[in-house]
């Protein structure tokens, strides 16, 4: 397969009359990458003359596993979906597959939230059983996620639950047993994280009770913007973009720069400092036989 290189300025999409060769040939892992690079973009598809011809070369990279073939895959696949009524039921079960253990801590997790954000927007008119789903996925991921993805994952789930009213039921009720202390019955939870179908994962009579645990995380600003889910939702959007590229670099500068401009305070030790180290109670009466030399001794006046 002749290789595709790539120009200065992002290069140039293959002609219509190459992409059918291209696609259908022979390839390995590094060639299908950069071909895919080139014709996953809408621009580059809607310039197709039968962007219909993508669709199996789409699937076929979504099946290899590999997450930096299955992201640009799954953005080939949604413009052909929502914009020539191409039929891929298994799109979001796919997609819902992708929110494994191992997302939060590659390097490809910017680039999948930002695709998850047009992925699940209200336009699409999905189930709200589906937004539940992944949901109360992203919401069991938190609990095992570095701080830096935990502070991006929080804002995009109220994005959801605003866009989503539906499911806001899920931050009302409560946590059920063992991931409570309470000694009340409150039953069995009914999600199912071992489902691959979000449709059919119970989320939606969940709770979100991995976001109250986020609010006692030993990271502070995990801590306080996981708060926002127990305050009133009067914020209408988070700009993803503000949080995405968060690591504990510039965690870590957020933390320094707080104390910027503030004046130190001297710490309070005692409510009122002694005169005396070994120094009676006040009122205390003092008797002959009681008095100590080496009490004596330790006089600040």
């Amino acid at each position: 397969m002749p290789k595709v290189k790539k120009g200065e300025d992002g290069g140039s999409p293959p002609s219509t009359d190459n992409v059918s060769s291209l696609v259908t040939r022979p390839m390995n892992l590094s060639e299908r990458k950069a071909l895919l690079r080139k014709v996953q973009p809408p621009s580059t598809i809607s310039s197709l003359r039968r962007p219909e011809i993508l669709m199996d070369f789409f699937t076929d990279s979504l099946n290899m596993g590999d997450l930096s073939l299955s992201v640009p895959a799954l953005t080939g696949l949604f413009h052909l979906i929502t914009t020539r009524n191409l039929d891929y039921p298994h799109f979001y079960p796919r997609l819902y597959s992708l929110l494994d253990q191992d997302l939060l801590h590659s390097k490809y997790r910017s680039k999948v939230m930002r695709h998850l954000d047009t992925f699940l927007a209200p336009t699409n008119h999905l189930p709200v059983a589906t937004i539940a789903s992944f949901i109360k996925r992203l919401s069991r991921l938190c609990l095992f996620a570095p701080p830096s993805a935990i502070v991006a994952v929080v804002p995009f789930i109220y994005n959801l639950l605003k866009q989503h009213p539906s499911t806001t039921f899920m931050i009302h009720r409560n946590p059920f047993p063992p991931y409570t202390k309470s000694k009340t019955d409150l039953g069995v939870d009914p999600y199912d994280p071992a489902e691959t179908d979000p449709q059919t994962t119970g989320a939606i009579d969940s709770s979100l009770w991995e976001l109250d645990t986020l609010q006692s995380h030993y990271h502070p600003t995990v801590a306080s913007i996981a708060r926002i889910i127990s305050e009133q939702f009067t914020k209408q959007h988070y700009n993803l973009e503000d949080f995405l590229d968060h690591g504990y670099g510039t965690l870590m500068d957020a933390e320094l720069k707080k104390k910027e401009g503030k004046k130190e305070r001297e710490p309070v030790v005692e409510y009122k400092i002694p005169r005396r180290i070994f120094a009676r109670e006040e009122g205390e009466l003092v008797e002959d036989g009681d008095k100590d030399f080496v009490k004596d001794l330790w006089n600040f006046d």
